[in-house]
């Protein structure tokens, strides 16, 4: 059963160059398109059928070096795929809901009314990968690493930093760890070490977020005592507040003291 789906755009719909070439021609890695006029809008629907989007991919798993070595290969021929038949490799969409995946390959989205840097948009990518990134998988970590870094330079290589990527992670791991100890005797570790804060960066950002909650958390329950206690001497000088109403009060005290005493244990280390 054919799968599509449809990016529409409120313009007027027109057939040029390279709505032409792309159906008269297959490109590797290019998605199969077709154009088409709605009333005032243009809308461009691509064959998906038996392929998964890679923000679909990558909701409830972590993106490996594996994945990041085949999307790299993948990409690098689909933009020289584009320049072979002369369009616009900054037509290549690249949010990960417009990249799909089948049988160990991925498929690109050209859509030609595309008004964005490719080399831009690509290291937006890089900062997906950063936060889908298997933490586990130290190979992943240091590829994703480079690749945020790198394509923040202006006019960066994708050819050069993609095989920049697969000779510093294709190596077997004895060696790398032997080139690490070397580096570390004669004192160049500076890119090692900006490598970890990074990764801790990462890593502790939603520990951050968690962190800053419970302390909201803290505040709000230690207002929550001030007022109880205030309430509770009140009522003990009212003799007309009974002891029920009393004890009720202190027990709310009670609860909130033991949720600050858990938070606080928590932050300990």
């Amino acid at each position: 059963m054919e799968r599509k789906i449809t990016i529409e755009e409120e313009t007027v719909y027109k057939e040029d160059y390279q709505i032409r070439m792309l159906k008269a021609n297959h490109l590797e890695g290019i998605l199969k398109m077709g154009g088409r006029g709605v009333n005032n809008s243009s809308c461009y629907d691509y064959d998906v059928s038996g392929k998964m989007s890679m923000r679909s991919m990558f909701e409830r798993s972590k993106i490996g070096a594996e994945d990041i070595k085949i999307f790299l290969r993948d990409f690098k021929m689909a933009v020289r795929e584009v320049e072979t038949f002369l369009l616009n490799i900054h037509c290549i969409l690249l949010k990960p809901e417009y990249i799909f995946y089948e049988d160990g390959r991925y498929f690109f989205c050209y859509y030609p009314l595309s008004k964005k840097e490719l080399w831009d948009e690509f290291h937006v990518l890089t900062e997906y990968f950063v936060k889908q990134a298997d933490y586990q998988d130290q190979e992943c970590i240091s590829m994703v690493f480079l690749l945020h870094q790198r394509t923040m330079d202006e006019n960066y290589s994708l050819e050069k930093l993609a095989a920049e990527c697969m000779q510093s992670h294709g190596e077997p791991e004895g060696i790398k760890n032997a080139e690490m100890e070397m580096e570390q005797e004669d004192g160049f570790g500076e890119y090692d070490r900006s490598e970890h804060d990074w990764i801790t960066e990462q890593e502790m950002g939603a520990s951050i977020e968690e962190m800053l909650a419970s302390l909201q958390t803290v505040s709000s329950l230690n207002n929550t005592i001030v007022e109880e206690v205030n309430h509770v001497a009140g009522a003990m000088q009212n003799t007309n507040v009974g002891s029920e109403e009393i004890l009720r009060k202190m027990s709310i005290m009670e609860r909130s003291s033991r949720s600050l005493q858990e938070i606080a244990a928590a932050f300990r280390v």
